[in-house]
């Protein structure tokens, strides 16, 4: 199956971006610094508060964390992030491969205008092309987990793409459903979408804007796009986490491979 994608070198930031945010529910102000990384760094956090000084923490699948709140980071050593779901979408909604993100505190905070605000200023930093070929993951068989009214799969396909089905909180109202590609430019319009839906409450965008967040956020951690698509029913952390943390072990269900340019 040819392995459809919209670019094939990797990108970083053409310039840093900084910005304030909301943290510890709204009880204090964090900064993140998002700066340009160096072809084949990946993501990765400098926590700078840390004990004894920065430490940095990839974001790799072993690291993900048990919170279940919300996408955390985890090393051995200590070293932790939450929340870091919504800004790692917004890194893969804009195309950047390669960054390194500065926090001062233990969250990845969003800017006071959320996700919305984040893609803004990415794109205003502007995506710089590297000399090194990107890598993505193409989805080969289908990758299954559930438990019980909760399912998430991947599923062969040509281009990136997502459905999400939320049950609705009156039952009478049934569930509410999402699908959107997964190809950069796509993504990038959901999410800056939620600058304009002023009635998101009432159709169910709000929830599924915010459950597309966190899932593209927990995809990312496997540390490249992946060409598949990807299903879930009723999405959490718990789930998002099994899945990813299924593919090291299901290698013959998936493989890296590098892609030519060719528009989605």
């Amino acid at each position: 199956m040819q392995v459809t994608y919209t670019r094939c070198f990797q990108r970083t930031l053409r310039e840093a971006v900084t910005y304030c945010g909301p943290a510890a529910g709204g009880q204090r102000r964090a900064t993140v610094v998002i700066r340009p990384a160096a072809p084949d760094t990946g993501i990765r956090f400098v926590c700078c508060d840390a004990l004894g000084g920065p430490r940095t923490l990839p974001v790799r699948i072993e690291y993900l964390g048990t919170d279940g709140a919300s996408a955390t980071l985890e090393c051995p050593s200590g070293v932790g992030v939450c929340a870091v779901g919504p800004l790692l979408a917004g890194l893969a909604a804009c195309g950047i491969d390669n960054a390194e993100i500065s926090v001062d505190g233990p969250e990845a905070v969003l800017p006071d205008d959320g996700a919305a605000a984040l893609v803004d200023a990415l794109c205003n930093a502007g995506a710089e092309a590297q000399a090194r070929p990107l890598r993505v993951i193409k989805i080969e068989r289908v990758i299954d987990v559930n438990d019980g009214h909760r399912r998430a799969m991947l599923r062969p396909s040509t281009v990136p793409h997502a459905a999400i089905s939320l049950d609705a909180c009156d039952e009478s109202a049934g569930h509410y459903w999402l699908a959107v590609g997964l190809g950069e430019e796509p993504l990038r319009r959901e999410l800056l979408g939620s600058k304009h839906d002023r009635d998101d409450r009432l159709t169910g965008s709000e929830p599924l804007r915010r459950s597309l967040l966190e899932c593209v956020g927990y995809l990312a951690a496997a540390g490249a796009p992946i060409v598949g698509h990807f299903l879930a029913q009723n999405p959490d952390h718990e789930l998002m986490r099994t899945l990813v943390r299924a593919l090291p072990g299901q290698q013959g269900s998936w493989s890296l491979v590098e892609v030519a340019a060719l528009a989605i």
